[in-house]
């Protein structure tokens, strides 16, 4: 059987041929290859674990490949690489011959220097230790080498300097000074730092613009229906579509994890029928929510717009932009929406009913901060590589001015924080892809670059339900939600409702589950699900909503000032002029700095 010639293979992943052709054309000998490299490798019809498919990358052309993890230690695929590299450190004097060659290399099996090897060097995990070998086998004028560093960010982590101990601060200076030496470069010799996060990495690395850094992404739809026909070729072509369109987000190892036990069964016959896409889609929400560190929730919407009351607008709104991502407009797509309004107006709601209604995946955002400097850069990494990876998907970031409107008090976090995610938002690559949508009362406390257009396209306001009508139409949507019949004489009702103005749809549905759960209490009975007029009017008599009013109004006069289109307002603020806007806002900013100081 012939060996596998991958440099020359067809499907040759693109990461490794950019590398390849990176090393062939410049002088640059030095990569840092970060993302997804701790996934399986399908090349040449076949799987290949990472190290196993660098190793036979390089081995056609004769160099001497040598791994090392600081976890596992240093190793060779190949009894040659091992047998070349103890002579070299051997003539280099550093290791004495004796210790891995007793009877001297003539004498020696091959197969006894490689295990005396193992013990003598392999075992070593000391980065300060390795790197010196390491150097001594790059500097040698007998062999070019490929030195392949695992999980590098655990060799050379990126921090503060005061903050790195004395030997992390010399590994990042000793494989800086790599890529600058021109011996170890002109020797055709290759460096590859593998790291699956790149900002854990020092910074005096991954700025060097003698080290080119590769991204490897999550696999493609056409790669994950490449891999899902070599792990389960008894698929018909249309489960092959729809398992390859389901497990987008996930590395092929996890695939292979969820679907791969299910193809063999003991008689080697193909189960997979019995794999529902509930099945894939439960195991998927798992695996992603595990794989962000719990940074994020998949969601999956149980109400869509026939449970949003009142809206008309903003349903109208949304429903066009929808009908656009159903029919693959993707230009008229926008970048994001900003819901703005104050709390209890439905932005959360309305924002799950429409990715129900679009059919995008969605996922919501949780605080990502962390209070180790670089972590949260490497966890906004990890989010974006997985949101990337799905692709047709809606991100919500709730409450935006808390999780992104950080000051600089953090080192400047904060700052490299907000610019990795603004590049992302407004990268168009993404547009009608990746759907950003972000809620905040308090847009005020929101950079204003984060909010212009071509990231939040869309800007929608959210109002109280100004009317009987309205506040009637939210009621009865949200009883629906949770099974109560309201009671049939609608003119009472609106009579019960009509005193309620300013009351947010969190205030409604509050009276309407107080109004339930006294009724539920007095007649001792679960079973009747029919309110009584008596117990809604007592409930909203006797509710009391929030005391802020101030700010409450403040918000509203915020989310006037944000909305992005005139016609999203409800008519009694459609026609303020900006100068009167921009008074009132002057107005609530000096009461409520009244109110702080009363307090």
């Amino acid at each position: 059987m012939s060996k596998p010639d991958l440099p020359r293979a067809n499907d040759l992943p693109g990461w490794m041929t950019t590398l390849k052709e990176r090393y062939l054309n410049t002088e640059t000998g030095q990569f840092i290859v970060h993302g997804n490299v701790h996934d399986l490798v399908f090349c040449d019809c076949q799987s290949w674990t990472m190290s196993d498919f660098l190793s036979t990358f390089f081995t056609p052309s004769g160099k001497l490949v040598v791994h090392y993890d600081p976890g596992h230690g240093v190793w060779f695929d190949s009894l040659d690489c091992a047998l070349r590299a103890a002579k070299i450190w051997v003539d280099a004097d550093f290791i004495d011959e004796k210790s891995i060659a007793p009877a001297g290399f003539e004498r020696t099996s091959a197969v006894a220097i490689q295990k005396r090897l193992s013990r003598e060097i392999g075992l070593e995990r000391s980065p300060e230790i390795v790197l010196e070998a390491l150097e001594v086998l790059l500097a040698a004028d007998s062999d070019s080498v490929a030195v392949i560093i695992h999980y590098a960010e655990l060799v050379a982590p990126d921090g503060p300097v005061s903050g790195l101990s004395f030997p992390d601060r010399t590994a990042a200076a000793r494989l800086h000074r790599w890529s600058l030496s021109e011996q170890i470069v002109s020797k055709d010799n290759i460096v590859v730092l593998m790291t699956n996060a790149l900002p854990d990495l020092a910074k005096r690395l991954a700025r060097n613009p003698r080290v080119a850094s590769l991204h490897i992404p999550h696999p493609d739809l056409e790669s994950r229906h490449a891999f899902l026909k070599h792990i389960a070729p008894a698929l018909e072509p249309s489960q092959l579509e729809t398992y390859a369109r389901v497990t987008a987000g996930l590395q092929l190892r996890q695939i292979q994890d969820v679907l791969g036990p299910r193809q063999n069964s003991r008689r080697g016959q193909s189960d997979q029928i019995s794999l529902t896409l509930a099945d894939i889609r439960a195991r998927k929400k798992e695996i992603l929510e595990q794989e962000c560190f719990g940074l994020i929730e998949v969601l999956e919407p149980k109400y869509g717009f026939e449970s949003v009351g009142g809206n008309d607008g903003i349903k109208a709104a949304l429903n066009r932009v929808a009908s656009h991502v159903k029919a693959g407009r993707r230009n008229q797509v926008p970048m994001g929406v900003l819901c703005v309004g104050p709390m209890g107006t439905g932005k959360t709601f309305v924002t799950k009913a429409f990715a129900k209604e679009s059919g995008l995946a969605a996922i919501q955002l949780k605080n990502f901060r962390d209070k180790w400097v670089g972590s949260t850069e490497a966890n906004l990494e990890t989010v974006l590589n997985v949101i990337k990876a799905v692709g047709e998907i809606i991100v919500i970031i709730d409450e935006g001015d808390r999780s992104l409107g950080g000051g600089d008090s953090d080192g400047g976090v904060s700052s490299r924080v907000m610019a990795r995610l603004k590049e992302f938002m407004s990268d168009t690559s993404h547009r009608g892809r990746i759907v950003f949508f972000m809620m905040t009362n308090r847009p005020d406390k929101l950079d204003t670059d984060m909010k212009r257009p071509g990231r939040f396209d869309l800007k929608i306001p959210f109002f109280p339900p100004q009317t009987p009508q309205e506040r009637s139409q939210l009621l009865a949507a949200v009883a629906t939600r949770y099974d109560i019949e309201l009671p049939a004489n609608q003119t009472r009702v609106l009579e019960i409702l009509e005193p309620l103005d300013g009351y947010a749809a969190a205030d409604l549905e509050a009276i309407l589950l107080m109004a339930f759960d006294e009724q539920q209490h007095a007649a001792k009975t679960a079973g009747k699900r029919k309110l009584t007029l008596k117990h809604l009017g007592a409930a909203a008599r006797n509710f009391m909503p929030t005391r802020e009013t101030s700010m409450i109004e403040y918000m509203k006069l915020l989310a006037i000032y944000e909305a992005s289109n005139r016609t999203l307002l409800p008519e009694r603020y459609r026609e303020i002029d900006v100068e009167t806007l921009h008074a009132k806002l002057r107005e609530m900013r000096m009461a409520l700095a009244q109110e702080r100081l009363g307090a």
